[in-house]
């Protein structure tokens, strides 16, 4: 699968307090667009061969444009700790005689059946950042906590299947990956109280014998204060999740990445005394 690059934009609707202090508590609420959604899929059975990888876009026609709703937070403990969430999920299903074979879960599906799928994902981040620089104009922060990622996916086919006509075959599964993560953030006041440029990255990579996940994932955007506690945004994401599982009677294997474009509400409610 080709992830592409995850270019977002972000139009940002934020309230914010006066440049030089540092807010307590804010809560963001919103919409995400994804532009390109794709995924690489697989289920494999035991005892089975490994069969290819299916892409939700071109093998299933999955839509890959797709709206989620977005929430999140941040809490200063005091000018150096916080801890920051957020929530999103993705929904995407289709309906369509496949052009090729498909294998899943041990069965060939051949061309021209029917086929029903879906694939939803909801994640779920909470950090916690250490800000070890801060002034009127820069703030600088590592963080480390849990990208926790919880996937769906299922598939239907009738006809042609392991050679024999007239049959059908449907089978689903899901698997929930709690990712440590380690990241780095920072904002910069380029006009202060009016335009300010922000980025965020976090990573992760594990592999044990039975599990295996990894995580990219980069923010960059520009916000511009209009009028009091209100700021409009352009930015940049870049995400891109893999996930491996095997339970000793099914194996799933899951990557994942997609352009989005945001729309955010951010309210403060506290400022640091």
């Amino acid at each position: 699968m080709i992830f592409g690059r995850l270019v977002s934009v972000l139009f940002l609707l934020t309230a914010a307090l006066h440049a030089g202090s540092a807010d307590r508590v804010k809560i963001d609420v919103g919409g995400m667009f994804a532009t390109s959604f794709e995924t690489d899929m697989q289920l494999s059975k035991k005892g089975f061969p490994i069969g290819g990888k299916i892409n939700t876009k071109d093998q299933l026609g999955m839509d890959s444009d797709t709206a989620s709703f977005r929430i999140g937070g941040h809490y200063r403990f005091s000018d150096s700790h916080g801890t920051e969430c957020s929530y999103y999920g993705v929904r995407s299903d289709s309906h369509k005689t496949v052009d090729r074979e498909l294998e899943w879960n041990g069965d060939l599906i051949e061309a021209r059946a029917m086929v029903d799928s879906y694939l939803d994902m909801d994640v779920f981040k909470i950090n916690y950042a250490y800000s070890f620089y801060h002034s009127d104009r820069v703030e600088l922060a590592l963080g480390a906590g849990l990208h926790i990622t919880s996937i769906r996916l299922g598939l239907t086919a009738q006809g042609k299947i392991n050679g024999v006509e007239k049959q059908n075959t449907s089978e689903s599964s899901s698997v929930t990956a709690p990712l440590p993560i380690v990241g780095f953030g920072g904002e910069y006041a380029i006009i202060p109280e009016r335009l300010f440029a922000r980025y965020q990255a976090n990573y992760f990579y594990l592999a044990p014998s039975d599990y295996k996940g990894a995580l990219i994932s980069n923010t960059m955007a520009l916000e511009y204060g209009l009028m009091g506690h209100v700021r409009a945004g352009f930015g940049f994401d870049s995400d891109v999740i893999v996930v491996e599982m095997d339970d000793g009677e099914k194996k799933v294997e899951v990557e994942t990445g997609f352009p989005v474009s945001c729309s955010i509400f951010r309210s403060y409610t506290d400022k640091m005394i």
